[in-house]
């Protein structure tokens, strides 16, 4: 997914791209060591605007993923849609110095591209990374796996007797606090 400057007439353009998991290797390689799986389409839609040298891009994401519940353990699909925005900057305006400090274009956020092109795989890659909910829960009233017995506790019931939580402070447990 390439797009060169000269493609942004007027200053804006707005793009949608339609994408496979094909044109993410690294979305494969996630799923072979175990982690989510997003499943076809993958959509994005980009407002590219170009002031001076650098792009600003709005965009929004679309996509469904396969996760694991981390309570429960189960698998679901999820949707997500998630916004976010990128700056793009030319090759030797990645630094800028302030106050005598130098300052990396990673530290600034900015995306450095070369030759009027701008690469745009890496940065929405990373978009659909950063996406994937950190704790998934399939429900939020999730009861999760009995801590005794394993049992899924959304589906089964367990006769585990649970054992209460020992502080220091179940002795207070007892006191009423109003006369």
């Amino acid at each position: 997914m390439r797009l060169e400057l000269k493609d942004i007439k007027g200053g804006v353009l707005e793009q949608e791209y339609t994408c496979s998991l094909s044109e993410f290797p690294d979305l494969a390689a996630m799923v072979e060591a175990g982690e989510p799986e997003f499943s076809e389409p993958l959509s994005f839609q980009l407002r590219l605007q170009r002031t001076g040298q650098f792009v600003e891009v709005d965009g929004h994401l679309d996509a469904v993923v396969t996760l694991q519940c981390g309570r429960c353990l189960q698998y679901f699909k999820q949707s997500l849609s998630e916004s976010f925005v990128l700056t793009f900057s030319p090759l030797g305006n990645e630094k800028e110095v302030t106050e005598e400090v130098e300052l990396e274009a990673e530290e600034l956020g900015l995306i450095i591209y070369e030759d009027d092109l701008l690469e745009l795989h890496e940065p929405l890659q990373e978009q659909l990374f950063m996406a994937i909910p950190i704790n998934p829960l399939c429900t939020v009233s999730c009861r999760g796996l009995c801590p005794e017995c394993g049992v899924n506790l959304n589906s089964e019931k367990c006769d585990c007797v649970k054992k209460p939580f020992n502080n220091k402070f179940t002795a207070l447990s007892g006191i009423d606090f109003n006369p």
